[in-house]
């Protein structure tokens, strides 16, 4: 994959960002005072808003089902209310002022405003590249005042700044008089990239990407590891390896500036042209690429005073440098704002931003997980472990695992239990985990870090241990305030519960636990697997092959598969006569029972595999009943 995640491109940068961004970079930032008055004044079909007095300029406003949609700026604009605004899923909107969190959703009538469903007038739309917003609602929540100026037709919002309402923008010119951006892990520094917004950063810094309103700018800087010497050909190629496919180099020469000697690559890709230059210092390799709307490559020299400021190092005494680093004394801030969570953790860790929960992985499979859910009426942390223990109990033979270890902590200041934990798949490698279980309200709370049993007592498993339990911070209202009922399917779990399952199109039927059907919604699929814990049951029919010529096929599978079949047998299953198999794994400590066998014309393979560390009695009561129970529905 290429070190470059890239935003280019008119319409795909306004698609990504979601314009509720682009909108947010366009205007100056400055902190209103504390308990001022703000007068915001906006005006159907003008592109000029004034907020108190000062005209700013902006996506104009328009009439929808009669009520006024104005542009989210509006409301975000640091001079005025200073709204604080999260996009996620390039959809979703949450605005944040004094007490008040609103949610929104472009494309969609139904909003949450301070923890209350509602359904707007009018639903946010996105219009060209600007996020616009019913008013109307907006300033009501905010606690604001609207009327009409009848000689300019102008709307005029009046309310009272709070002194904590000031937002922080998504753009870098944040601090009054900072004129520099720079990153004081990775050791660079710039000047400031007047009119563009930053769009994206990795965790961990190691890159970061800016572009302006229209998305006719593009910047983005990579940093590298390259402690070994590089020549020009190895230089050159790192930076090709960052090109898009459909890019046309249309210069390559070397160049030297006040920062050192860099390699320069000029290209083209649709209406852009694009320049790349890479340097190598501080035992990293930086490519710095500069992207322009242009009809000529030529026109890329207007902006090579911006791209000539590079330089791979970093003035901490310099106070117009405004530092991006994310890594901070060796660790990485990370933060969710639906859980008002934050966290510093290695900078070898990354968070996995597609997870439905809070999901951090670090070096050699470690992960932190942080998971909220309602409460079961009348549960307690003790009936939370119980429960917990008794799953392992059920689905862990007791040689597979240590007997876990408890203890009372006080977590993000409320009591909890800390649950010491240890099991192996293979008896060969061991694994633990540290899980925290607190309730606070309506809410329960599960943290499970997962690491290798070995390092338990290094450094690393012991930092972030502390970090879990003393650094890490948790926002309680927060949560309150985003979320609503989120039962845990595990609270209410049966596990002795039965299910039967039946197919028409192959007429056969078969009963299993019912968590083992999970997910599963076609029966007529001629492929189709049972899945609990360690153990799964296959069934799959072929109508188009004979029997002997799988069978064939199956055996010789087993033998490349490195499979040692441990009996083979002629037995009657399901009422017709079936090849038994027996096999286990050369590699892996797993048990496999298949039944081979024909009916109507058609090939059925029933298969059952299950590991030594699930064996548990229940589990083995549960694979063999549901294996037997396969029965035929049709004479």
């Amino acid at each position: 994959m290429s070190a470059f995640i890239r935003l280019k491109g008119k319409g795909l940068v306004a698609l990504l960002l979601a314009a509720v961004l682009f909108v947010l970079a366009a205007i100056p930032v400055s902190s209103a005072e504390s308990g001022t008055s703000l007068e915001v004044r906006v005006k159907v079909g003008s592109n000029q808003m004034k907020i108190n007095g000062a005209a700013v300029k902006v996506q104009p406003p328009f009439k929808s089902a009669g009520n006024v949609m104005v542009p989210l700026s509006v409301f975000t604009n640091t001079k005025g209310f200073g709204a604080k605004v999260q996009l996620k899923n390039n959809k979703i909107i949450t605005l944040t002022y004094e007490k008040h969190i609103v949610v929104l959703t472009l494309g969609s009538k139904s909003a949450t405003i301070d923890g209350k469903k509602v359904t707007l007038a009018a639903a946010p739309v996105n219009k060209q590249g600007v996020t616009m917003v019913p008013l109307t609602i907006l300033v009501k929540t905010f606690g604001a005042k609207q009327a009409i100026d009848a000689k300019t037709k102008e709307i005029v919002i009046k309310a009272t700044v709070a002194s904590d309402s000031t937002g922080s923008q998504s753009g870098i010119d944040t601090d009054s008089g900072k004129s520099q951006i720079g990153d004081s892990h990775y050791k660079w520094s710039m000047n400031y990239p007047t009119g563009l917004v930053q769009d994206v950063q990795f965790t961990n810094g190691e890159w970061i990407s800016f572009s302006d309103v229209k998305g006719d700018y593009y910047m983005a800087i990579s940093i590298m590891e390259a402690e070994d010497p590089l020549d020009v050909e190895d230089k050159r190629d790192l930076i090709k390896e960052n090109m898009e496919d459909d890019e046309t180099i249309v210069d390559v020469k070397t160049i030297t500036r006040s920062g050192g000697s860099f390699e320069r690559i000029v290209t083209k890709q649709y209406d852009f042209f694009y320049e790349y230059r890479g340097i190598q210092a501080n035992g990293y390799f930086y490519t710095v690429v500069f992207g322009k709307q242009a009809k000529s490559a030529s026109e890329l020299n207007q902006h090579a005073g911006l791209l000539d400021s590079f330089q791979p190092k970093y003035d901490s005494s310099n106070k117009s440098l405004k530092d991006l680093a994310r890594i901070i004394n060796g660790k990485v801030v990370f933060e969710n704002k639906d859980y008002g969570l934050k966290i510093h953790l290695p900078k070898e860790w990354s968070e996995d931003t597609e997870d439905t929960n809070p999901y951090f992985y670090g070096p050699d499979s470690t992960s932190l997980m942080f998971q909220v859910n309602s409460i079961k009426p009348g549960d307690t942390l003790e009936d939370l472990i119980k429960r917990k223990l008794q799953f392992y109990k059920d689905q862990i033979v007791q040689t597979y695992q240590k007997d876990p270890i408890t203890t009372a902590i006080t977590w993000n200041g409320i009591p909890a239990t800390l649950v010491e934990y240890s099991y192996t798949y293979d008896k060969e490698t061991w694994w633990s985990e540290y899980e925290v279980y607190a309730i606070k309200g309506n809410n329960k709370y599960y943290l499970n870090y997962t690491f290798e049993d070995k390092d338990k007592d290094t450094d690393e498993v012991k930092g972030v241990l502390e970090e879990i339990l003393h650094g890490m911070k948790v926002d309680f209202s927060v949560i309150e305030k985003s979320f609503g009922e989120i039962p845990d399917p595990n609270d209410t779990a049966d596990y002795q519960a039965l299910v039967t399952k039946t197919s028409k199109t192959d007429e056969f039927s078969i009963t299993v636990p019912k968590y083992w059907t999970k997910g599963l919604t076609d029966m007529e699929s001629g492929s189709i697997l049972f899945s609990g814990y360690g153990l799964d049951i296959y069934i799959g029919i072929d109508p188009e092959s004979s029997l002997s010529e799988l069978q064939e096929s199956m055996e010789t599978g087993f033998e490349i598969r490195e499979y040692k079949v441990d009996s083979k047998t002629n037995v009657t299953f399901a009422g017709v006569n079936a090849t038994k198999y027996e096999i286990s794994s050369t590699y892996s400590n797993m048990r496999i029972t298949s039944y081979l066998f024909e009916n109507k014309g058609k090939v059925y393979l029933i298969q059952g595999s299950m590991n030594d560390f699930s064996g548990t009695e229940m589990n083995r009561n549960h694979f063999n009943a549901a294996i037997n129970s396969f029965q035929f529905t049709s004479k």
